[in-house]
């Protein structure tokens, strides 16, 4: 029997609703040798001549180790052929007009051909893969009638070659080699690479491991839609991966950058936020050919390695160039931009994430970092509903994104609650139904502090929750100094708990930050506070950014009327 995937049980066979498919699915299954890898409804996207994306599917695709690889289109009903048009008539006697099955499976051919590109090794001019296209009508007996100058006897099965499948498909590939000797076995190493790309699930570990107490630890399980576009992005040179709040982006920017290190590229792994690239490096861990860090960050490293190694100042250079100009904004670019003209060193990948927060003067001195290898990759991720530093952006890669679509972080009353306010493409919850957002309303801010501290206490001393696993922010960034010292003045927490002012990963503490420094990052336990100035309607990326940072439970700290309004806002 041969290895099919996905390997679909006889129920879900019956669910198929092409009953044709279904039956090619089982005869490849029990007919086919066991050397033999099916491959069913491989979905791909692929760009018209317009430059438009397609969604396409190849419904089977057979590798063979001793041979290459056959992609096969299927159609049902009764089929028949006039002037290059293609018919099939149903179990009522409908006739309808359908897809040209030849061309559809030409089409699949070299598209499979495409993504396989630079995964089988170099294959030299004696050395080439070995590829077939075929068309199989299961319901159709004979199927001679439809042989015409496009469509050979042998790159055509019908009803009767169910039976004895392995003996059609020998027949198809072996038409397809001919007497040509440049084709080469695909081999078993082949045939892991196409299990690699194709079969293999995908997992990433969490950006923090936390947990309710009666959560189960767990690792993060991407959706099958997610893992494809891990599997697509690899090779790409070029990449936008866009996605809202929990759908994995920094997950998937981390995983690719271990990847890539693994494979022998030097990379940077970039992000806005501090307190983010602080979280990347304690993921990351010891290891030399993978640097995470925030933009601003590398741009001051830079500089202080061309003044040791070069001994140029490129900061004081960029500030005589810009007088006056933002030192975030411009100088730090610039000097960026000037380091590369005095220091040897390059690399080779450059992955950044919440890249809405990047300033379109950011992206010329990366690209000229990746100048000097000999195959830069930039893969670019980011949530166009989060630009909570930015208004607008220009990406420096002109392609369409590929979306992430649902929801891995917040169970389903925080991801209603936080998507209200997202604008973007439509995203679905993860399914982890979670307990309802719970509302701490108080007039003033004293009372609000309160709220939390009896909150909190009881979160740690009766429902046994672990400090590290809640986190208080504050919405009021430019008065988060008042906040904090409000909840610091109240008596002690329990068990020795203390507060932690915008230190992360401190043991025995709970930490206090604000949202805007928390971007991209999570917690089981968000306490939201400060909210109280805050409009639905002008401020919605910084409350969607707060409200999505909770996982399994969020408590409102505020006004009551603020609170109701954050929960039910009415935008325009």
């Amino acid at each position: 029997m041969a290895r099919i995937f996905p390997d679909l049980s006889e129920a879900q066979l019956q669910e198929i609703p092409s009953g044709a498919e279904a039956r090619l699915y089982r005869a490849c299954r029990d007919g086919l040798d066991g050397r033999l890898l099916v491959l069913y409804s491989v979905r791909y996207v692929r760009r018209s001549q317009q430059g438009a994306l397609l969604d396409r599917e190849a419904d089977f695709i057979l590798f063979d180790p001793n041979s290459g690889f056959l992609v096969i289109e299927v159609k049902g009903g009764r089929i028949s052929r006039s002037n290059r048009q293609w018919f099939s008539v149903d179990g009522a006697n409908q006739r309808h007009e359908i897809k040209d099955p030849i061309r559809q499976a030409t089409e699949q051919k070299y598209a499979v051909l495409q993504r396989l590109k630079g995964r089988l090794g170099r294959r030299g001019p004696q050395d080439q893969l070995l590829a077939g296209h075929a068309v199989f009508f299961p319901d159709c007996a004979r199927v001679t009638p439809l042989i015409e100058g496009d469509l050979h006897e042998e790159m055509i099965g019908g009803k009767n070659d169910l039976s004895h499948l392995q003996a059609w498909f020998d027949r198809a590939m072996l038409y397809w080699k001919g007497a040509d000797t440049r084709f080469a076995p695909l081999g078993e190493a082949g045939l892991k690479a196409v299990e690699e790309l194709y079969c293999k699930p995908v997992e990433v570990r969490p950006l923090m491991a936390v947990q309710l107490q009666d959560e189960e630890a767990q690792r993060i399980r991407l959706t099958e839609d997610q893992a494809s576009i891990l599997r697509t992005i690899g090779g790409r040179k070029q990449a936008l991966v866009c996605g809202g709040a929990g759908t994995g982006k920094t997950m998937l920017a981390l995983e690719q950058g271990r990847r890539f290190a693994a494979g022998g590229q030097r990379t940077l792994l970039l992000c806005f936020n501090r307190a983010l690239a602080d979280h990347l490096k304690a993921a990351v861990g010891k290891n030399s050919l993978l640097l995470p860090m925030n933009f601003h960050q590398l741009c001051e490293w830079r500089a202080r390695l061309a003044q040791s190694q070069a001994h140029r100042d490129v900061l004081q250079q960029a500030h005589e160039a810009h007088p006056g100009a933002s030192y975030y904004d411009t100088i730090l670019p610039h000097a960026l931009a000037l380091s590369t003209e005095v220091l040897a060193d390059s690399f080779d990948a450059c992955i950044v994430d919440e890249a809405q927060d990047f300033h379109v003067d950011y992206w010329l001195p990366l690209k000229l970092l990746l100048a000097r290898s000999n195959k830069p990759t930039l893969h670019i991720f980011f949530d166009q509903n989060q630009a909570v530093y930015r208004t607008s952006q220009q990406w420096p890669i002109h392609e369409e994104p590929l979306l992430l679509w649902k929801n891995c972080r917040n169970s389903r009353f925080i991801h209603e609650a936080a998507y209200r306010y997202f604008r973007g493409d439509s995203t679905e919850p993860c399914g982890i139904e979670g307990a309802p957002v719970e509302l701490l309303a108080a007039p003033g801010l004293k009372e609000q502090a309160l709220r939390i501290h009896e909150t909190v206490s009881r979160l740690l001393r009766t429902e046994h929750v672990p400090p590290r696993e809640i986190a208080v922010l504050v919405s009021d960034n430019m008065a988060k100094k008042g906040y904090y010292e409000l909840l610091e003045s109240l008596p002690p927490l329990p068990g020795g708990v203390s507060w932690a002012r915008e230190t992360h990963r401190v043991e025995g503490t709970l930490l206090l930050d604000t949202v805007h420094r928390y971007k991209g990052l999570e917690a089981g336990i968000i306490l939201l506070w400060g909210f109280d100035h805050l409009e639905p309607d002008t401020d919605r990326e910084i409350i969607y950014v707060g409200l999505s940072r909770a996982k399994s439970r969020l408590y409102l700290v505020g006004q009551e009327a603020s609170c109701h309004k954050l929960l039910s806002p009415r935008l325009t």
